[in-house]
């Protein structure tokens, strides 16, 4: 295996014996609740037919079809939103013989990325309290990890990946314990 990040056409494959120590799956934190959404469209709805009924007392009702489109743009912008959430995700699978990562995008296109373990470093970027980056680098490539999470999952997610890591190295090159 080289000592660089890889891009692979395909999703690697793992030995059934090799001991997983980490298998994160990552998705993007859902702003909003099934049960907010409906609370959000019922007021925007009932404003709408409120706002509506206003316009109607005073003559303009062919204005009553424009709340109403407004109702249900919002409505479908929300859905769009909420699939192209779901799609996205990280996949991170640390064994003792690779790490490998796949990432897929709201758009649904996938892509999958194999490191030794061996070779990998967890690089943890605080620039403030906001803003926090980890970098998975090997032989002077690097690959952004946890993009989905808050700053704070982020430090608790690389301090879990670097803990993986120095397993799989444990396993990988056992000390011996001399007496």
């Amino acid at each position: 295996m080289s000592t660089s990040i890889i891009a692979l056409p395909d999703a690697p494959e793992f030995d059934q014996r090799d001991a997983i120590y980490m298998d994160a799956v990552l998705r993007p934190n859902r702003s909003l609740s099934n049960h907010g959404f409906r609370l959000v469209m019922l007021s925007l709805a009932a404003m709408s037919f409120f706002a509506g009924l206003a316009f109607l007392s005073i003559g303009a009702w062919p204005l009553i079809g424009f709340f109403g489109l407004d109702v249900i743009l919002v409505y479908l912008a929300f859905k769009v939103n909420f699939k192209a959430g779901a799609r996205e995700c990280e996949t991170v699978k640390v064994s003792a013989a690779q790490v490998a990562i796949s990432k897929t995008c709201h758009r649904g296109k996938i892509g999958w990325w194999r490191v030794s373990p061996s070779f990998a470093r967890v690089i943890v970027d605080e620039v403030n309290e906001y803003e926090t980056q980890v970098t998975l680098s090997a032989g002077g490539a690097s690959l952004p990890l946890a993009t989905c999470l808050s700053p704070n999952e982020r430090i608790e997610f690389a301090a879990a990946l670097k803990a993986a890591l120095e397993q799989a190295r444990d396993e990988r090159y056992p000390t011996e314990v001399t007496v």
